[in-house]
């Protein structure tokens, strides 16, 4: 009688909006080193997946050349954990990316509730920039403190956008709120992947005694998100003063915009803090030629007739008390 295979490693990676985990899954996709990956999120829009590598794509997974999947999270964990363990080609590691707002501990919880996965290391990053003022605001304290406190490993990234400073101030937070904790400091989410994703077993943090919680959508803070969409291409120069100057209480931004110096093309906007990105995404819009945006932020973030009057936009769509989307 053959023996049963290996049960499947389930690493998390968490951290608060912006820190850096899409970066570092892209970096995951693009060198996987032989090895069959699954990544679980919840926005396939952010992964900048070279086109000559996928070889198929059917709205919910990704399937790439190198033999890895990336699949849409959608709004149950387990089932799509399950989903992915009954394949005929099933993985051979699991990586879930939390919300930027959620506590990563549940998530990796779920790696006990079935007897073919194990629960491996949850990984944190935290923006070396922003983390200390981050966990500073008493609106975001709870939510940074419980992402660093689940962690088996932090990756302080960010390092050359931060001042002495803020960076005395990261590492000082990451030795109270998660003493004892390895701690990796690293730029644009560089590092050896063979360290986050072959851990030494004997290193992870067992979780506590009791039922692991199956991870719903509440966040121990409640946050605002506002969607919307535009019809009319943006003028560059007025898209970009109209994200820089936007109030403290906003805390993302992430979207596609189609701009007038550009038509046919999408640009990737992320905007975190004061650190802002456009990106020039793809020589298509695929059919698409609106713009859409959202933005994630505090109960006192603008409602979304301010959003829809500085943006040109018709009134859009919010989402109060209810959990924003994945960063």
């Amino acid at each position: 009688m053959s023996s049963p295979p290996p049960p499947v490693p389930l690493t998390v990676i968490g951290g608060f909006l912006g820190a850096g985990k899409t970066t570092l899954l892209n970096r995951l996709l693009a060198d996987t080193a032989g090895v069959r990956y699954a990544v679980l999120v919840n926005d396939f829009g952010e992964l900048a997946i070279d086109g000559a590598l996928i070889a198929a794509h059917d709205g919910e997974t990704v399937t790439l050349a190198n033999g890895c999947i990336c699949c849409s999270m959608g709004d149950d964990l387990l089932v799509s954990l399950m989903t992915l363990m009954q394949r005929p080609d099933r993985p051979e590691h699991i990586v879930v990316e939390a919300s930027g707002l959620a506590d990563p501990r549940p998530i990796a919880d779920v790696g006990e509730l079935h007897p073919g996965l194990r629960r491996d290391l949850t990984i944190v990053l935290a923006d070396a920039q922003s983390i200390g003022a981050r966990a500073a605001d008493r609106r975001l304290t709870d939510t940074v403190q419980r992402q660093l406190a689940a962690a088996d490993l932090v990756v302080l990234n960010k390092l050359d956008l931060a001042d002495a400073e803020e960076l005395d101030a990261a590492r000082c937070l990451l030795a109270t709120t998660a003493p004892g904790v390895a701690v990796v400091e690293t730029e644009q989410a560089r590092l050896p992947l063979q360290q986050l994703l072959e851990p030494d077993p004997a290193a992870h943090r067992r979780p506590a005694a009791g039922s692991p919680e199956v991870p719903g959508h509440s966040h121990p803070q409640v946050f605002h998100s506002v969607t919307l969409g535009r019809h009319i291409p943006f003028e560059r120069t007025d898209l970009i003063a109209a994200l820089t100057t936007l109030p403290s209480d906003v805390l993302r931004a992430k979207g596609f915009v189609v701009l007038s110096d550009a038509p046919g093309r999408r640009h990737l906007v992320q905007l975190c803090g004061r650190n802002l990105d456009l990106v020039d995404w793809a020589a298509t819009t695929g059919g698409d030629s609106d713009s859409h945006l959202v933005f994630i932020g505090t109960p006192e973030m603008p409602d979304e007739a301010w959003f829809a009057g500085r943006f040109g936009a018709p009134a859009p769509r919010e989402a109060a008390g209810e959990p924003a989307p994945s960063t």
